[in-house]
């Protein structure tokens, strides 16, 4: 017995010494997440991989702010314009002190002719044109810009509510008109990463970690409902089955950036009043509120 016990604690000695403590042993995946800032998806390894590259250390890249924006259509050519959108701008870079435009990066959508005619924003009403979902993208690039605490120098509302985000939480696009402009107000550079799937956008902003315990939140809520007849809305109300007097239901809508610190709010800054139309073409619900990381 005792020599069989010699002969048992000598092999075990020798397997440590050979491959380690079995109890401290790690899984591939926990080798390759160590690389990373915690709760950094997979999906997202070889992004940061390839936007870092040997530049810096990729456990320094955090997602500081994304927004998934999912809208009910169901017309394929929208889609392949949002896939073509956010694949324009994934990877994009933004350095210190830089505004990025999207305009300036999209270029004019309504005369590219990779884009699909689809419904598009046309004052209060739906019709077709080239380019429609973009503001899709540039809308899930806004929230996540805010949740980021980026600098927001120019972005305009829709007229009308979207099924994609809260009410006031939008980002319309009008190429030489209407523009969604962040400046990257950190010290170290922001990427954007952009996916898409179906009439689903996906934004993240990857970028250094600030400050610990804190969090941002986009928010938003209603503060005014009111009618207007039809004649006062289209010019022919008639085409939309309406009479000159039916009401019109129009929201006001005011949104915010919430700071949350160790989980409570510090601050609770207003970033703009919007009025939308609530159309009868698109028939899509007024939602107020948050929005989660997930979202």
């Amino acid at each position: 017995m005792p020599i069989a016990l010699t002969f048992a604690c000598s092999a075990i000695v020798a397997f440590v010494i050979a491959f380690g403590n079995p109890f401290l042993w790690v899984t591939a995946e926990q080798q390759i997440a160590s690389n990373y800032a915690a709760g950094t998806d997979e999906d997202d390894y070889q992004f940061i991989e390839q936007v870092v590259g040997g530049e810096g250390d990729t456990a320094n890249l955090v997602c500081l702010g994304e927004y998934k924006a999912i809208s009910q259509d169901d017309d394929s050519d929208r889609a392949s314009n949002i896939d073509l959108a956010a694949r324009t701008l994934d990877e994009t870079e933004i350095k210190p002190g830089e505004t990025f435009s999207v305009n300036e990066a999209l270029g004019d959508t309504s005369q590219d002719e990779r884009y699909f005619e689809t419904a598009v924003v046309d004052g209060t009403t739906l019709v077709k044109g080239r380019g429609g979902g973009v503001c899709q993208v540039s809308t899930a690039l806004y929230i996540a810009a805010l949740k980021a605490n980026l600098e927001i120098v120019e972005r305009y509302p829709h007229t009308i509510v979207s099924d994609y985000a809260p009410i006031g939480l939008d980002a319309t696009l009008a190429y030489g008109q209407k523009d969604l402009r962040i400046k990257n107000n950190t010290e170290k550079s922001v990427f954007i990463r952009a996916t898409a799937l179906g009439q689903t956008v996906d934004v993240k902003l990857y970028g250094t970690a600030g400050v610990d315990g804190e969090s941002i939140d986009a928010t938003s809520k209603i503060i005014d409902r009111f009618d207007l007849p039809a004649a006062d809305v289209y010019d022919d109300p008639g085409l939309l089955g309406l009479n000159p007097d039916d009401p019109v239901t129009f929201y006001v809508a005011e949104s915010y950036r919430v700071l949350y610190r160790d989980g409570t709010m510090v601050s609770n800054d207003l970033l703009s009043t919007d009025t939308y139309q609530v159309s009868v073409q698109s028939g899509v619900l007024v939602g107020e509120g948050g929005v989660d990381p997930a979202k």
